[in-house]
C-alpha cells in the first residue's frame, strides 16, 4: 500500500482497499469520492489516471497532496524516506478506519433474534390479545429502528429495515382494530418511509394494503381503490398478490362498481396459491373468501348474496386451528348473518350472532362493531319475535374498550 501510495497510483491503491476490506463497489465510492462506475472501471484495471482524479482519491484517503509536499528528487535521503514513512503510517490508519467501518455491523445472532421477534409476534397478532402484545411490539419496534439507525452492513441494514417496518405495521393494525384511523394513516406513512429504503417489492406492497385498509374502514372506498391499485405496480410474489386483487374487490364493491368487483374477486382466486407468509403478513386463502363474501353482499342483489354465503360458508370451514385468526372469522359470520337477514332467514342470522355475541370481549374489534351496528336496521326491518332478539342481542353487544382489544380482522 506504502509503495502504491509513493507512486501515485490510485488505481493499485483502490484495488488494494478493495481486497484488504471486501468493500463493496458502492462503499469504495463514498470512502474515494468517486462515482460507483469509476471503481468499477479501476477494479477492471481501466481509468483512474487522471492527475486531478488521482490527486482526489489520496486525498481523499488521507494522503497530503503532493502539490504541497516538496519534490521527492530535491530532498535528501533522510527526508524522502520520512515522507514514506509518513505514507506508509497514513496508509495503515486508513486501512483501519476501514475496517472499523466495515466492522461496524452487529452480531448475526441480533439480527436473527430481531428478525425470529418479527415473525412471532405477526404469527401471533392474529389470535392474541394486543394487552399482551403490544409492549413487546414496541419493545421491539425501537429495538429495530435503533439498530437500522446504527447498522453499516448493507445487507443487515436491509433486514433491519425491513424488520422496522413490519413492526410499524403492526402499530398500523393495532390503530386500526381499535378505530383511531388517523393515528393507523400516521403509522402507515412510517411505515412507507421505511419501506421506500428497501429494495423489497413484497414489503412495499404490504404497505400500499395497510393504507388500502385504512381507507375502506374510513369510509373511503375511492382511496382503498387506489391503495390496492398502487400496490399491484410492484412485483408481489407471495400472497400479498391476493390480498391487494381482494382489496380492490371490497373497496370497489363498495361504491358500486361490478365489474371491477367482479375481476378483482376472480384475480384474487387465481393468484391463492402464492407463499403465504406468517400471521398478519400473509394472505391465507380463507381470507380471500371472507373478502369476496363481503364484496359480493355490497353489491346486493339476490345472486350475488347466494354467491356471498357461498363465499362465507367457505370462509368459516377453513378457519381452523389455534392460530386461526379470530377476527377474520367473526367477520365471516357476520357477513352470513347479514345475507340471512335480507333473505328473511333470522334463524340462520341468529345462530351465527350468537357465536359472535359469545366471543371474548378482547376479539371485538372497531371492525367488528361496525360490522354490527350494520346488522340492526336489517333486524328492525323485520317484525318477527325472533328477529325482535337478533336486535336485543346487537344492541347487548358491547365493544371492548380500546386497551384490551385482540386483533384481527380486516
Amino acid at each position: 500500500m506504502a509503495r502504491a501510495l509513493h507512486a501515485r497510483d490510485a488505481r493499485t491503491v483502490v484495488l488494494l482497499l478493495h481486497h484488504a476490506t471486501g468493500l463493496t463497489h458502492e462503499a469504495l465510492a463514498v470512502l474515494c469520492g468517486l462515482t460507483q462506475s469509476t471503481i468499477t472501471r479501476a477494479l477492471a484495471g481501466r481509468g483512474l489516471t487522471r492527475p486531478d482524479v488521482v490527486t482526489r482519491v489520496l486525498t481523499a484517503l488521507g494522503a497530503p497532496d503532493v502539490s504541497r509536499a516538496p519534490s521527492f528528487g530535491s530532498r535528501p535521503r533522510s527526508a524522502s524516506t520520512s515522507w514514506e514513512q509518513r505514507l506508509g503510517q497514513d496508509a495503515t490508519t486508513t486501512l483501519e478506519q476501514v475496517r472499523a467501518l466495515v466492522n461496524r455491523a452487529a452480531p448475526e445472532e441480533v439480527v436473527e433474534l430481531l428478525e425470529a421477534d418479527v415473525r412471532r409476534l405477526c404469527s401471533a397478532y392474529v389470535h392474541t390479545p394486543l394487552t399482551e402484545l403490544y409492549p413487546h411490539i414496541i419493545e421491539r419496534r425501537r429495538a429495530a429502528l435503533d439498530l437500522a439507525s446504527t447498522l453499516t452492513h448493507p445487507e443487515q441494514s436491509r433486514r433491519a429495515h425491513i424488520a422496522a417496518t413490519r413492526l410499524v405495521g403492526l402499530q398500523t393494525h393495532a390503530s386500526m382494530d381499535t378505530g383511531a384511523y388517523s393515528h393507523a394513516f400516521t403509522h402507515a406513512t412510517a411505515a412507507q418511509v421505511l419501506a421506500d429504503r428497501v429494495a423489497d417489492p413484497g414489503l412495499k406492497a404490504w404497505v400500499c394494503a395497510l393504507h388500502s385498509l385504512i381507507a375502506y374502514w374510513d369510509s373511503r372506498p375511492e382511496d382503498a381503490l387506489r391503495a390496492a391499485e398502487a400496490g399491484l405496480v410492484h412485483s408481489v410474489t407471495d400472497s400479498n398478490l391476493a390480498r391487494l386483487h381482494a382489496l380492490r374487490a371490497r373497496a370497489a364493491a363498495a361504491f358500486g362498481d361490478r365489474n371491477t368487483t367482479r375481476d378483482a374477486i376472480a384475480a384474487a382466486e387465481d393468484h391463492n396459491g402464492q407463499t403465504v407468509l406468517p400471521g398478519v403478513l400473509g394472505f391465507p386463502q380463507a381470507k380471500t373468501h371472507t373478502y369476496a363474501g363481503t364484496a359480493l353482499l355490497a353489491l346486493g342483489s339476490p345472486a350475488e348474496r347466494r354467491l356471498a354465503i357461498s363465499h362465507t360458508e367457505r370462509a368459516i370451514a377453513l378457519y381452523t386451528g389455534p392460530t386461526r385468526s379470530t377476527g377474520d372469522l367473526l367477520a365471516a359470520r357476520l357477513d352470513l348473518a347479514t345475507a340471512h337477514l335480507r333473505d328473511h332467514d333470522p334463524d340462520g342470522a341468529l345462530e351465527q350472532i350468537d357465536l359472535v355475541c359469545a366471543s371474548p370481549p378482547e376479539q371485538r374489534t372497531a371492525s367488528i362493531a361496525q360490522r354490527v351496528r350494520g346488522l340492526i336496521p336489517l333486524a328492525q326491518g323485520l317484525q318477527t319475535p325472533l328477529a325482535l332478539r337478533i336486535r336485543d342481542r346487537l344492541f347487548a353487544f358491547d365493544p371492548t374498550p380500546t386497551a384490551h382489544r385482540s386483533p384481527t380482522v380486516r
